[in-house]
């Protein structure tokens, strides 16, 4: 059972690695971490502890989705950069700025 919690952990890791647009190099580089350690993370081998995980929140990953499973609201804090950057740009945009980007949500959103 408790192998089981771990490769579901190392697989929603990965799924939130990949959702903040980062490779696995990138990734272990910016948390301070080996590749090779975040491989065992993703495989399930081991898993990451309370300080890798607070660095990895800090860059938008959500950590109670990794440990349990659950999404946390979505927030600016749990937003991937390139998501904070569009929700920025809305917020601080003219009007015609907020109506192309309304236009570009039309176009990438699937009927």
């Amino acid at each position: 059972m408790r192998e089981l919690k771990y490769v579901q952990i190392g697989e929603r890791l990965r799924e939130e690695r990949q959702r903040v647009g980062m490779s696995q190099v990138d990734f272990a580089e910016s948390i301070a971490a080996s590749r090779n350690g975040l491989v065992q993370w993703e495989r399930g081998e081991t898993t990451p502890n309370a300080a890798m995980l607070g660095v990895m929140a800090s860059m938008g990953v959500d950590v109670l989705y990794i440990a349990t499973g659950a999404r946390t609201g979505e927030s600016a804090s749990t937003l991937a950069p390139a998501e904070r950057e569009l929700l920025q740009a809305w917020r601080h945009g003219s009007d015609k700025g907020r109506a192309l980007l309304t236009a570009a949500v039309n176009v990438l959103m699937p009927e």
